[in-house]
């Protein structure tokens, strides 16, 4: 074998094995089409490649296995056959012409139509924890704890998409035509343009939603679809991977469920309705609130600890009202 063989046989594997560089893909195209010799032997090697069960490793490269397995495959094709001699292993092989024809036309139209789109992994870096970072298409996320998020360079086609797995707050524009589609090892969160917090990073995946709509969508192992769940503001979405069960808790169950495991209520800006509806479904009170106060954003924090006396008395407080109780109804005037 000379060098020139050597040094496109690498760059084949390369291609084949998607770790071709921009630069190496426009060589080897240029070579491909320099002349039918060299279109012949690219034909011959990528049909050998195709039709074994493993891939060729440049290092330990076990030639004789490799024909074995394909001659296997051809002697059960039980189509026209004919004889071409490949020098890169000194031996005749026999292969479906009109297939690998097909092949090397479709390859060739690849690399004149596709540009080149590298992929970017992000990790969670502890020395950052609060650094956002752009998508292509104009979205963001900030990590919430450890995470990986893996993208194409440029998004493509109908849909913009990332893989996942960690903890992050993602920030998703709007885009009528392109759902965004997180990838999760099992589950997907699709979405049109909105802000949530995606968990997936525990023994369940949660989606804590802020705005828009959220749709999660569970999927066997060849990628179907076997529920699905949509989800509001103010609400929770849970994929527990080990039972395979997709639910949607509210807002008050999700207050009640972080107060049980981290004996703290945390109301970061939300509307004074809201909190009250979740102080009446946690205490099991009436709260009456007079409704020009309920658009009003508050942050508050109470803990276990807090009797529902006065967590009530403190809403009052804070916008100067008070407070009258009757058995287990409480009135804000």
């Amino acid at each position: 074998m000379n060098l020139a063989n050597e040094k496109y046989d690498a760059l084949i594997r390369s291609y084949l094995e998607g770790k071709c560089s921009q630069e190496e893909a426009l060589e080897l195209l240029s070579w491909i089409a320099s002349s039918e010799e060299n279109r012949e032997y690219f034909e011959a090697f990528k049909d050998v490649w195709t039709l074994t069960e493993f891939t060729l490793d440049e290092e330990d490269i076990n030639v004789e296995a490799a024909l074995d397995a394909v001659n296997q495959k051809i002697e059960a094709a039980e189509k026209e056959t004919i004889i071409v001699e490949m020098p890169w292993i000194r031996r005749n092989y026999r292969y479906v012409s009109a297939a690998a024809l097909f092949v090397v036309a479709l390859f060739l139209g690849f690399l004149i139509s596709k540009p080149f789109n590298p992929t970017i992994t992000v990790a969670y870096d502890s020395t950052q924890p609060e650094m956002t970072y752009q998508l292509p298409d104009g979205s963001a996320f900030t990590f919430d704890g450890e995470g990986e998020v893996n993208y194409s360079k440029q998004f493509a086609g109908s849909q913009r998409s990332v893989k996942f797995e960690g903890k992050a707050v993602f920030d998703v524009a709007k885009d009528a035509e392109r759902p965004f589609v997180i990838h999760c090892d099992g589950m997907d969160v699709e979405v049109l343009g909105t802000r949530f917090l995606l968990d997936a990073s525990q023994e369940r995946y949660t989606v804590d939603l802020y705005s828009g709509l959220v749709r999660m969508r569970t999927l066997d192992k060849h990628g179907r679809e076997i529920s699905r769940l949509d989800i509001q503001p103010g609400e929770r979405g849970v994929w527990t991977p080990e039972s395979g069960e997709l639910k949607m808790m509210t807002y008050p169950e999700v207050k009640e469920e972080e107060l049980k495991t981290q004996r703290v209520l945390d109301f970061n800006d939300v509307s004074l309705t809201t909190i009250v509806e979740t102080v009446e479904y946690i205490y099991s009170i009436k709260v009456n609130l007079p409704e020009k106060y309920g658009t009003e954003k508050v942050t508050m924090r109470f803990s276990d600890e807090d009797s529902a006396d006065e967590v009530v008395e403190t809403i009052a407080t804070l916008f100067g009202l008070e407070v009258s109780k009757t058995e287990q109804t409480y009135t804000i005037y």
